[in-house]
């Protein structure tokens, strides 16, 4: 019985230093609680994203392999031809920059469509002739250039795909590793949404 009630008076004194620590230090235990949540959801968002991108990296290099139809598709391949060739790791950092390019950017990004909004068409474009015959006029891609009426818009908009899809195919390089994984989570939380949530739980916890 002595045994029994000093256990219990034990478990008695530890969860009462527990609640007075709760009471003292909840602001850091909600914050803490909050931040494992969140970088538990960007890992889990990094694994989804890194597959797709081993098959969309595969994607477009299979674009580009001889084909006996390639010449409907396959223009425009030569701008990436020197990643098409590539077999090296890419580094953390350049992983980083990866994840980035190909989910935290729009196409056409907001400094594209801001320098040619409301510019003038230009007389004489063809957007379907523009993009036939090329990678770009895949379904895939060729929803980028809805309502361009400009030549140097499409390239602008050409040259952003393209980055994107360098990007992809260096996360393809890589893999499933475990570079990738936390490359693609600290892509998501450095999301300036994410910044400014983080903010503004962090002010809200400091005034409660």
């Amino acid at each position: 019985m002595e045994a029994g009630s000093g256990l219990i008076g034990t478990a008695m004194t530890a969860a009462h230093r527990a609640a007075l620590w709760l009471r003292t230090h909840w602001r850091l235990f909600v914050a803490s609680i909050l931040a494992a949540a969140a970088i538990n959801f960007a890992v889990e968002l990094s694994d989804s994203q890194g597959r797709l991108d081993l098959s969309y990296g595969y994607a477009v290099r299979m674009t580009c392999e001889p084909d006996p139809e390639a010449h409907l598709w396959s223009g425009g391949c030569e701008r990436i031809e020197d990643d098409l060739n590539r077999s090296d790791k890419p580094s953390f950092l350049e992983l980083y920059q990866d994840f980035i390019t190909v989910h935290h950017r729009q196409i056409p990004s907001v400094e594209t469509a801001r320098r040619f909004a409301g510019q003038p068409c230009e007389n004489g474009f063809d957007r379907d002739a523009a993009l036939k015959g090329t990678r770009y006029v895949l379904e895939a891609v060729r929803v980028h250039f809805e309502g361009v009426c400009r030549a140097d818009y499409a390239e602008a908009i050409k040259a952003e795909i393209d980055a994107r899809d360098r990007a992809r195919m260096s996360i393809e390089r890589e893999g499933l590793s475990h570079a990738a994984l936390y490359a693609g989570a600290l892509a998501n939380l450095s999301e300036p949404l994410v910044i400014f949530a983080a903010v503004c739980i962090g002010a809200a916890l400091w005034i409660l």
